[in-house]
This record gives structure tokens, C-alpha cells and sequence, in this order.
């Protein structure tokens, strides 16, 4: 594959290597619209400071940052710049662990005064509860109170902290959370530690800042103020892009730093891009061009269709790709061959609606419907903890065409369960014949499936050492074994339950959708990615999702007080949030695209629509027309 270091110069990557090439470093943030290769223009930023200023970063044992959003992204942005050993480019998480993991001390520190606030926190809340609530929560209190003491004691015996995927303190275990909460803390409170990060790194790059974490965004700021010119920070974002709740969105400019935009689009045909800029014009102001040479143009094709919100949607909605597909110059939008190129791909509002389709509901609502709010984000991020297991070895297991597959084998070792050396007592002979035994049984379980297969699964993958689960899942299945000082919160607790309640079957159809194996995603799926026909669906009634509403959006349902009071307090409010949703899901297509709005009076929403700026020329198409056809 062709670098993007090649890729042809925008004004954009003039200005910025322009901003490279002094001496007297500067900050900067790089605002990108969908469409405009804005990691194109990281790499090039990246392989130019490699080159200007390669010799003197080799002489001071010096490195480049770059802080993305995935390991596959990372993995992508080091190929580009060739591997070069000057650039580190990993995840928010790996990078903050690099700069923090030799201050054990410190990290100590935190660990115990994270323990004990925790401690705080439940003696606190004891103060306030009724007489009915101390009789329903003393047992647990009383029990995480002496699992949090049980912390307290053993962190003293801690040697070294390791980074893992779940914490376990008192084992020297820090997880995920443990990272994001810690080292932004530890770098604020730090002149030192400051001094370090930059003296390490005299040039740091994040890409996708729009969804980075407001406290690390702070952390890196704090850095850049105090060494004021020792430092390059660069932020490449679209804030209209922000579409995940805990991301910081805009950055905010600050004294002397540069802002430069990149306007160009190189995604969208003149039709699509139309639609594009009416959805941003009233945020940002923003105005995207075609980066496209004329003769490389593609006009495209922009369909509106308007609805009723009943029972028949699925049925409707595959009229609508029949229709398209007769009427349309695109050729086929059959959704079977979408991740082929040749269909078109189906965005909807939020995952409840695609898991209705495409048979994981239950699932979807163990996870939504209760419980807690980080293992809702992941689950719908393709990366909850309870879930790995499966992904990574049940169901590859279950799958292979036998007990004795080479691929058994293989994943059970990579999974560090049954072949680990820890476990004592047993010739690898003797392992091989107690795993084999115990895949068979597994693959017993997960081909019968039904309610409670999955805390089947589990248990039995967890008895027989199969998998080396987080240690929040092994505390939950096992409460008295190794990771037994670990508390959970009643909401994860409540999450889990549910989880183990589901159907086993459930969960080779979530993979296959979150791995963009299925015609359906949202707008939160496909943030990145790009298909030649694209097909939106707007359906406040059937996602159920109070933060969003595209009826309050195009005016066909009024604001709430709330609503109103939000956007008089300058607050962020249901309409900015559904912009930018719609903006992503717009902007993911590249020849052809069509919205389908389902509500519950098509007429009035016709009407309000037509005069909106979303419409612009194009056609309301209705019910009546797909009858016709």
C-alpha cells in the first residue's frame, strides 16, 4: 500500500511544515472536516519533523509522540512514516503508561489514595441513607469495606505495578480506568514530572483530539504552558465529529498557538458534499470543498424519503432499496453486498435498532438497559472486558472444525489459561488431555446455547483454565479465589448478571456487526470509514435514545424546557448533539446518498422538512411513490 507521506500537498500541510521548520517550537491545533485526510496530514507532519530535525532528536535520545485512537490505527501511522524508531505512535492508554511506569513511588501514592477515597466515599454515602436503605446495602457495604482494608494492607507488600485490562490492587494490577484517572493527575500536580514528558517528547501529536479525554487534554496543556517554546503539541480533530459523550470536543485555542483548517474534501460526490455542508453550516461554519480535480468530480445522488413510523419499517425500508435500486444511477443497494462495494450500507441512530435486526437484543439490553455507564460505552465501542473471552478464545474453539484443530490448540495458548507454567503438577500430555476434554464440553454448551448459555460458557472456560479472564469477571464468577480483594460496584454487578442470563448464540452476530461484517452500523460504527452508497435511517421513535432527536432538529417536533433552557445557558443541547451525528452519517458516503425519516405524521414532516436547507432541490419521496413502484 502506497504511503500517505506521498500524497499530494494541501494548503493545510504547507502551513503546518511551515510551523515545523523553525527552531522556536509552537503549538497548534489542525481542525479537519470529514473527508479531508486528516491522518494524511499527521503522517506528513510526522515524517517532516523526521527528516527537518531527525539528527538532532537522534542526539538527544529523543522522540516524536503520536497519541491515536486504536492499536490498528497506530499500527497503520508507523507503517507510514516507515517504522521509523523516532516516532512512538500508540494509544492514549500505552502512551500515558510510558511516561508514567518508572515513578512507582508515585504510582503507589495514588493507588493507596485512591483506596482510601474510596473507603470516604462509602462512609459518606452510610451518613445519608434511610432506615430502608441501610437494610438493603449494609451486607455489601460491610463487605467491600473489608475487601477495600483487605487493599490497604496488601498494596504495602506491592512491589511493582504492571498495566493490565482490569485493576487488581492488591496484586500490583492497574486496568484501563486506573490510566486515564492517574497519570493526568499525577502529571498536573508535577513540575517534574512535566520537565520529563517534554524533555522525552519535544513533539506531541494526538490524533482524533475531538474524542480525547478533557482531563488528558488539560495534562498536555499544563506541559506546553510550563516549558512555553520547548514544545511542539499538535491537535488533529474535527470537533463535529465528537459523537462519544466523554470526549472533550472542541480544543481551545490558546495564547500563541496556531489554528489551521483543512476544508477539502476528497471523500464526496458534489451532490453528497451539498448535503454535508447544510448539516454543518449551522455549527462551525465551516465550508468543505471538493479537493477532487474537476475532472475527477462526481456529480452523485441525494434521495429523501419521508415515512410512517409503524410496525412495517423493516418492510418499508427494503421497498426503499428496491426503489433505489430501480431508479438510482448507482446500480444495486442490496444490503448483503455492501461490504463488497457494490450495496449500500445502513446507518442508523443507535445499536438498539441494528440488534432488533440483527438478532443480539438481549444482549444489546443486558448491557444498555441497566447497569454500569463505562461497560455501555464499550459495548458499544466493540471492546467490553466480559466479552473478550469469547472473541478471543470460546468461540474461536467452537468454531474449528474439531477438538483435535491445530486452531484449539493455538488459541488456547495464546490465551495464557491452560498451558500457563504457573500451573503446577501437570506434564503438558496430561494438560492437552484435560483441555481437549473440556473444549468438547464447551463446544457442547455454546452449540445448544439458549438463556444462561453464556455463564455457562464462562464458568466452565474459567473451571477447567481455559482462559486467563480480567480479573472483575474471574472476582465475579469465583468471589473467594485469587482476585477476591476486588470490588465491583453494583451497577457492574447488575450488568454481569444480566450478561450471564443471555444466549450464547447471541454474540457471533454482534462480532460479525461490530466488525463491520454486516450491511447495518451506526453513526458512532462507522466513524472513519467511507462507502460508495449509503443509507441513513432517522427514527427518534424506534432508538429510544433521549440525547439525540432529528425531529427536534429539522423542526418537525418542538424543543422541550429543557431543551430551550439549555441552549439560552450557551449549554451543549439535543440539537448540537444530533448535528454532529448526522453530520458523521452523512459524510460516510462517497457517490450516493439517501435518508429515510421514519415519523409518526408524514405529511406535517414532509411539509417541514421541504423547507429545511437539508432538502434543498431534492425530491420528498413518500409512501405514495413506493406504492407506485
Amino acid at each position: 500500500m502506497k504511503s500517505r507521506v506521498s500524497a499530494p500537498d494541501t494548503p493545510a500541510d504547507i502551513k503546518l511544515r511551515g510551523l515545523l521548520d523553525g527552531d522556536q517550537l509552537r503549538s497548534f491545533i489542525v481542525v479537519a472536516g470529514a473527508g479531508s485526510g486528516k491522518t494524511t496530514s499527521l503522517v506528513k507532519a510526522l515524517d517532516y519533523v523526521v527528516t527537518r530535525h531527525g539528527a538532532q532528536l537522534r542526539a538527544r535520545t529523543q522522540q516524536v509522540a503520536c497519541v491515536t485512537y486504536t492499536e490498528v490505527a497506530a499500527k497503520e501511522i508507523h507503517a507510514d512514516v516507515a517504522n521509523s524508531p523516532l516516532v512512538s505512535v500508540s494509544t492514549i492508554h500505552s502512551f500515558l503508561w510510558t511516561l508514567i511506569k518508572p515513578f512507582q513511588r508515585d504510582i503507589a501514592k495514588w493507588v493507596r489514595s485512591h483506596v482510601e477515597g474510596l473507603i470516604h466515599e462509602i462512609k459518606e454515602k452510610q451518613k445519608n441513607y434511610t432506615t430502608r436503605t441501610r437494610n438493603t446495602t449494609v451486607t455489601k457495604d460491610k463487605s467491600d469495606l473489608e475487601k477495600l482494608g483487605a487493599q490497604l494492607r496488601l498494596i504495602n507488600e506491592v512491589k511493582r505495578y504492571s498495566y493490565g485490562v482490569g485493576s487488581d490492587y492488591a496484586k500490583g494490577i492497574l486496568g484501563h480506568e486506573d490510566i486515564i484517572a492517574m497519570v493526568p493527575d499525577l502529571i498536573l500536580s508535577s513540575k517534574l514530572l512535566k520537565q520529563i514528558v517534554a524533555s522525552k517528547y519535544p513533539y506531541i501529536f494526538v490524533d482524533e483530539s475531538q474524542d480525547t479525554f478533557p482531563k488528558v487534554v488539560e495534562a498536555l496543556k499544563s506541559v506546553d504552558a510550563q516549558v512555553k517554546g520547548a514544545i511542539c503539541l499538535g491537535f488533529f480533530g474535527d470537533p463535529m465529529q465528537n459523537i462519544f459523550q466523554r470526549g472533550v470536543g472542541s480544543i481551545i485555542r490558546e495564547q500563541g498557538w496556531e489554528r489551521i483548517e483543512k476544508p477539502e474534501n476528497f471523500r464526496s460526490s458534489t451532490r453528497v458534499l451539498n448535503v454535508v455542508n447544510h448539516v454543518r453550516s449551522e455549527a462551525d461554519g465551516m465550508v468543505q470543498v471538493s479537493g477532487r480535480s474537476p475532472e475527477e468530480r462526481n456529480p452523485g445522488e441525494f434521495f429523501l424519503f419521508v415515512l410512517p413510523a409503524d410496525d412495517q419499517r423493516s418492510e418499508r425500508l427494503e421497498r426503499v432499496r428496491d426503489w433505489l435500486g430501480q431508479h438510482s444511477n448507482a446500480g444495486s443497494w442490496d444490503a448483503d453486498s455492501a461490504n463488497d462495494g457494490e450495496g449500500a450500507k445502513i446507518l442508523m441512530i443507535v445499536h438498539r435498532m441494528v440488534a432488533k435486526r440483527m438478532g443480539f437484543e438481549h444482549l444489546y439490553a443486558a448491557f444498555h438497559d441497566s447497569g454500569s455507564k463505562s461497560l455501555k460505552e464499550a459495548f458499544d465501542e466493540g471492546n467490553a472486558w466480559p466479552l473478550r473471552p469469547f472473541d478471543e478464545v470460546i468461540l474461536p474453539v467452537c468454531a474449528a472444525d474439531s477438538v483435535d484443530s491445530p486452531v484449539v490448540i493455538s488459541t488456547l495458548r495464546q490465551s495464557g489459561g491452560v498451558f500457563n507454567d504457573e500451573v503446577p503438577d501437570q506434564d503438558v500430555r496430561k494438560k492437552l488431555a484435560l483441555a481437549r476434554d473440556a473444549v468438547a464440553q464447551l463446544r457442547e454448551t455454546v452449540a445448544k446455547g439458549g438463556p444462561g448459555s453464556i455463564g455457562k460458557a464462562l464458568k466452565l472456560a474459567l473451571t477447567a483454565n481455559l482462559i486467563s479472564p480480567d480479573p472483575r469477571l474471574s472476582v465475579y464468577l469465583e468471589p473467594e479465589g485469587q482476585h477476591a480483594e476486588i470490588v465491583l460496584s453494583t451497577e457492574t454487578k447488575e450488568t454481569l448478571d444480566a450478561f450471564m442470563a443471555c444466549n450464547v448464540g447471541e454474540l457471533s452476530d454482534y462480532f460479525r456487526y461490530i466488525r463491520q461484517q454486516s450491511p447495518y452500523s451506526t453513526q458512532h460504527g462507522t466513524k472513519g470509514a467511507e462507502f460508495s452508497k449509503v443509507i441513513v435511517v432517522l427514527d427518534d421513535d424506534e432508538g429510544k435514545y433521549g440525547l439525540y432527536s432529528y425531529e427536534k432538529l429539522f423542526g418537525i417536533k418542538e424543543l422541550s424546557d429543557t431543551d430551550k433552557r439549555n441552549l439560552t445557558a450557551g449549554k451543549e443541547s439535543v440539537l448540537e448533539r444530533t448535528r454532529r451525528l448526522l453530520y458523521v452519517c452523512v459524510s460516510r458516503a462517497v457517490d450516493s446518498l439517501a435518508l429515510v425519516v421514519f415519523v409518526s405524521d408524514p405529511v406535517t414532516a414532509k411539509s417541514v422538512i421541504g423547507k429545511s436547507n437539508i432538502a434543498d432541490g431534492a425530491s420528498i419521496l413518500t409512501e405514495a411513490d413506493l406504492a407506485v413502484f
